[in-house]
This record gives structure tokens, C-alpha cells and sequence, in this order.
């Protein structure tokens, strides 16, 4: 049984059901009360005065053991993080636990601290009363997600070990692991007009569309001149771009069970669509990272990661509606990317593509863990396989051309 710190007033009521006392025996315990038991009745069938020492000896103990958990001062653990966030993989983050002792002694407390759905389990030295012990706390390595670390558990036993009560002191608190990524060449999210004024199929550099010829200022790029005017011109003209889809690029991450043929399918497909997040931050566009109910929207690489920490899969099919909530949220977007499983139907994802209207550019990455890395064109979609995270950025680099 696991409560909070409560007043001695409280916990003595509670100590006086004989329900909640039992529930807090420890085996020891029990083993005391059934001997003690047995003693009184011998003592009464036989009139023994042995066993009647041994019932009131058995019962002097327990009497101990409940008064021991009703006196005051009950003990203060704070517990802090060294690091709020990890990457799965990575060495996980320590923490230190600052104890305060009440005015009970502790005598080799038992501290439990819950890492998500495991534990970790600390046996503290002798404490005196109102003493203090700072001690680090190993965590174990977590997979990617948003685990709560805490409350500190600490088993308060009496001298003897007959009951055991379970407090819980301080407060939860969350360690983020994010997702393992990769690095991808640079990208962009729109189309471009040449020179002549005719629209490029091919993905630019800036997502920036020609305007105009200016003379060149030290400091510009040299890819930019434009060396046939130059020419003419006798002088250095660059071109001038303006923004043909404001930089915006759309990660759409497919949350259903149905879509992947295996759990760690998922896992991949979260870390394609983290990666392929990032690189659209790094290159200073608009970005919008969507997953069911959990979204990141922005310029802000950690809270793509802190997003990616909670994404789930589910049961249920919501890609249709998440994709056409992101139609709504983001107008004119230039490039959309859905990151899903190799069960997921094409009728579905061009269902999906009509949301965004034309114009805008349009890939599918599928991860599958067991099959064959590939690039291929469906009608208007593009299609990539990905088998492993390492190849994403040379499928990536192919698709985008």
C-alpha cells in the first residue's frame, strides 16, 4: 500500500482498522500475530504460563510496530533530473535524491523510485533523526517516449520488521527520449519559375521563386549570378527570389496500427519523420510535425523532439481527418510528407493529397524493416522505401531530385 505523507492524527485513525493494519504486515508480521495467536490459546486451554509470556511478548511487538508508524516527523525526499531530455540509445541521465529525515530514525530505509513502469530500488544507510543524504540514482536505459520518474517511495519498517507501510514523498517528474535521427541533405518545400518564367519540377534549394536581376553586392552568393546577363550586361547581376510557398513543409506521421507490419515499423517511422522534421527546421522553414493528437508546429527543433516523445500508435484510423486538420491549420504549404507503414493503401494517401490542393509537392515515406530500400512514382505520389534509418538520406536525396 502507497499513500502520501499525512498527519500523525490521520495515520492513527487509519492504524486503528484492524483491516488497514493487516494489509501492512509484513510476513514476519504475520508469522508474530499467528504464533502470538496460538500462544494465547494454549495459555487459556492449558493454563501455561509460558505461553502467556509468549502471547503478551508477540503482542508488546506489534504494539511497537504501530506506534512506530504513527510518530512524527516523517521523512522528505526531493528528487532532481541531471537531464530533462535523452536520445533513445544514449546513456541515460542520472538523478540525485536529497532525503530529509523526520524525527524518526531510518534504519536502512528501502527507497523505491519509479522510472516509468520499472523501478529502481535504493537501500539507504542508517539516518538519525532530522539528518540529511544526498545520493545518485542510476536510471535505466528508457525507450523513446515521455516517462514520469517519481514519486520517491520510501518503506517506513519498524525495528523488528513487523509492519511495513509504503509513503510516497515529492513529486513526479517527466524525462523526455526522443527518437534516434539521422541527418539529412538540405532540402526545400516549393517550386520554382526559371528565367524564361517556366515552372521547375525539380524541389529547390530555398523554396524561393525568381523575381528579378539585381546588381551584385559583395557578400551574395555566387550560385545566384546569372552568368548569361552577366555577360550582356558587362557587370555581375544576381537574381532576386521572393518566397513562393512561405517555407512551409508538412510531416504527416501515420498513427495507425493497421499501417505498419510490425511495432518496431513504428519506431522507424517515427524516427523518418523526426529526421525529415529536423532538417526542414535547419533550414529555416515553417514546419509543421503531426502525429494523432500530438503536433509541433514552428521553427523549434526541440519542440519537434518533445513531440516526437509522444507520438503513439493506435487501434484506430484518424490519418484521413489529422491530414485534413493540417490542410486546415497550414495554407500553401510546399511540400507534404507522409511517413507511413507498407499496409497503408494508396486510395487512402491520395485521398490525403487532394486535401492540399495542387501545387503542392507530395512524398510518401513507408518504413519497413524487411523490405527492400526503393524509390518509385505512383501517379502523383512518390513513394520511398525505408528499411533502416541509415538509408533514409540517400533515398531521401534521390526523391526529392
Amino acid at each position: 500500500m502507497s499513500e502520501r505523507v499525512r498527519h500523525p492524527a490521520v495515520l492513527g485513525a487509519r492504524l486503528a482498522r484492524p483491516a488497514s493494519v493487516l494489509r501492512m504486515l509484513t510476513p514476519l508480521g504475520r508469522g508474530v500475530v499467528v504464533v502470538g495467536l496460538v500462544a494465547a490459546a494454549l495459555a487459556v486451554r492449558f493454563h501455561w504460563q509460558e505461553f502467556s509470556q509468549l502471547a503478551a511478548v508477540a503482542l508488546g511487538l506489534l504494539v511497537i510496530a504501530v506506534v512506530w508508524q504513527v510518530l512524527p516527523g516523517a521523512p522528505v525526499g526531493v528528487l532532481t533530473l541531471r537531464q530533462q531530455r535523452t536520445v533513445e540509445g544514449a546513456p541515460p541521465p542520472g538523478a540525485v535524491l536529497e532525503v530529509h529525515s523526520g524525527a524518526t530514525p531510518m534504519l536502512s530505509p528501502r527507497v523505491v523510485v519509479p522510472v516509468g513502469d520499472r523501478g529502481v530500488q535504493l537501500r539507504l544507510p542508517f539516518l538519525g533523526p532530522f539528518s540529511f543524504l544526498r545520493e545518485d540514482v542510476a536510471l535505466p536505459a528508457l525507450a523513446r517516449g515521455a516517462h514520469a520518474v517519481g514519486p520517491v517511495t520510501y518503506e517506513k519498517t519498524d525495528p523488528v520488521g513487523l509492519v511495513r507501510r509504503r509513503i510516497e514523498t515529492g513529486s513526479a517528474l517527466e524525462l523526455l527520449v526522443a527518437p534516434r535521427v539521422i541527418d539529412l541533405p538540405v532540402f526545400a518545400g516549393g517550386l520554382t519559375n526559371d528565367l524564361d518564367g517556366a515552372t521547375s519540377q525539380q524541389l529547390s534549394m530555398s523554396d524561393l521563386a525568381f523575381h528579378a536581376l539585381r546588381e551584385y553586392v559583395p557578400g551574395d552568393d555566387l550560385r545566384h549570378v546569372h552568368w548569361r546577363s552577366s555577360a550582356k550586361a558587362g557587370q555581375l547581376l544576381v537574381r532576386q527570389y521572393h518566397e513562393s510557398r512561405r517555407g512551409h513543409v508538412t510531416v504527416l506521421l501515420d498513427p495507425a496500427l493497421s499501417s505498419y507490419a510490425r511495432p518496431r515499423d513504428f519506431e522507424l517511422a517515427t524516427s523518418l519523420a523526426t529526421s525529415i522534421a529536423l532538417r526542414a527546421v535547419r533550414d529555416d522553414f515553417d514546419t509543421y510535425l503531426r502525429c494523432g493528437p500530438h503536433l509541433a508546429q514552428g521553427r523549434d527543433a526541440v519542440a519537434m523532439t518533445d513531440a516526437a516523445c509522444r507520438f503513439t500508435a493506435v487501434a484506430h484510423d484518424d490519418g484521413l481527418a489529422d491530414a485534413a486538420a493540417a490542410a486546415d491549420s497550414i495554407t500553401g504549404t510546399g511540400l507534404v510528407v507522409q511517413v507511413t507503414g507498407p499496409a497503408r493503401e494508396l486510395v487512402s494517401l491520395d485521398a490525403a493529397a487532394a486535401l492540399f490542393g495542387r501545387g503542392t509537392d507530395w512524398i510518401v515515406v513507408r518504413a519497413d524493416s524487411r523490405g527492400e530500400a526503393a524509390v518509385r512514382d505512383s501517379g502523383l505520389l512518390r513513394e520511398l522505401t525505408v528499411p533502416d534509418l541509415a538509408r533514409l538520406p540517400d533515398l531521401m536525396a534521390r526523391g526529392m531530385r
